[in-house]
């Protein structure tokens, strides 16, 4: 499938603010799964971009502002094909669970064992833990018996939390959005001494916000290997990956702090569109005229008027843009 994504934050402030330090992960990497066509970030204002990798492997465009402002835009726009090889289910087939065995505890998936900042411990999640089913003896059994563990305890709901909820609080709320499902899930694997790590993303499907939010559960010799717990599916081909992490806080879209005494209001608008070829020409991406507030976009805007956090001078943090996945049928 081949995929255009557009993806737009805009930033305003009640008063100038400066002095900002801002890091963007929304280019799709290219690997066995997708190959990523085109990617463009652009700013407003604009401003150099240095490009580096993270410690988990991912793109990330950092940029800084010195001068005040009172807005800023940033859009970052993709081509993507799409091309699972092989269904996520068949890699998982065959595969015995055993936790202590060597293959499931080397160097590169030690890390995703343990608690990390949005997953960590609590009495809420032990009992989750508690009440989990321990029949499974091959991969196939265990990831569905955690998906439809996950979708018993989570109604699917926005609103009720942020893009810096733990899985703790998502649980005793009972409710959530892609990001919370995926904690969870990732929490249950943990608990059970299975690697697991967060993916965001987009996806391409009628009807929902096209920001997502989903896991990679280790499967030995067959690697890392996608889990949609939102849906209780596999990934498919409309399913494109961003960026890997612990959980969303190593992933964000965006994440930046500014210095000010002003109030933020942010806004989100993601399009994934199919195309039929790769267009000829991409001027498209340099203009002003790029249709971000069309009709036909999913918009997602959410509003803060955020209190003054320390002395003038000091640095506040940019807000975050929760992973959602509009309309899902947990």
């Amino acid at each position: 499938m081949l995929l255009r994504i557009q993806h737009e934050t805009k930033l305003t402030y009640t008063e100038p603010v400066s002095e900002t330090v801002f890091e963007v992960r929304m280019a799709p990497p290219s690997d066995e799964d997708q190959t990523n066509l085109g990617y463009h970030l652009r700013t407003t204002p604009s401003v150099p971009v240095t490009i580096y990798g993270d410690g988990f492997g991912n793109r990330v465009d950092l940029f800084n502002i010195l001068t005040p402002y009172q807005e800023l835009v940033i859009r970052a726009t993709s081509i993507v094909r799409t091309h699972r090889a092989a269904t996520p289910a068949a890699r998982l087939a065959g595969i015995a669970f055993e936790p202590e065995h060597d293959e499931f505890r080397s160097e590169s998936t030690l890390e995703y064992l343990q608690p990390s900042p949005l997953v960590r411990k609590s009495p809420a999640l032990d009992e989750f833990l508690a009440g989990l089913p321990r029949g499974g003896c091959h991969l196939t059994a265990v990831v569905g018996q955690l998906t439809d563990a996950v979708r018993g305890r989570l109604v699917y709901e926005k609103k009720v939390t942020t893009a810096r909820t733990p899985v703790g609080e998502a649980l005793r709320l009972g409710r959530g959005v892609c990001q919370d499902f995926a904690h969870l899930f990732l929490g249950g694997c943990r608990g059970i001494g299975l690697p697991a790590r967060y993916v965001s993303g987009y996806i391409h499907q009628p009807g929902e916000v096209a920001t997502h939010a989903w896991c990679q559960v280790w499967a030995g010799r067959n690697g890392w290997v996608d889990v949609d717990p939102t849906h209780g599916t596999f990934p498919g081909d409309d399913h494109v990956k961003i960026a890997i992490g612990r959980d969303y806080s190593d992933v964000p879209p965006n994440r930046g702090v500014w210095k000010g005494r002003a109030r933020e209001t942010i806004a989100v608008s993601v399009k994934v569109e199919p195309l039929e070829r790769v267009p000829a020409e991409w001027t498209e991406w340099a203009t002003s005229e790029a249709p971000w507030s069309s009709a036909t976009w999913l918009q997602s805007q959410r509003q803060s008027q955020r209190m003054k956090l320390g002395s003038q001078s000091g640095y506040r943090q940019q807000q975050g843009q929760q992973q959602q996945a509009d309309q899902a049928e947990p």
